[in-house]
């Protein structure tokens, strides 16, 4: 399970970093560096600009919400294991 884990740990990462470069280009610098130091603001931003052709975020946000889920999902197993 610790593989999957870090798969899901990258993958979140990876489109994170993915939807914040979006959110920098579309919204400018200030609400750039507020998506950076809070990712929860650049999640919400994401999914309320999933549909917009120009950005094409649909994909991304759906890998990033399930690498998320996959993270908490796999925790609780591990710590149900006694692992």
């Amino acid at each position: 399970m610790g593989f999957l884990s870090w798969v899901g740990s990258v993958l979140a990462f990876v489109a994170g970093i993915w939807v914040l470069i979006k959110l920098f280009q579309k919204e400018g610098i200030l609400k750039g560096i507020l998506g950076f130091i809070c990712m929860l603001y650049t999640f919400i931003w994401g999914w309320q600009k999933a549909n917009d052709p120009e950005l094409k975020l649909k994909t991304w946000m759906w890998i990033w919400t399930g690498a998320i889920l996959l993270g908490i999902i796999l925790n609780v197993i591990g710590m149900n294991s006694g692992g």
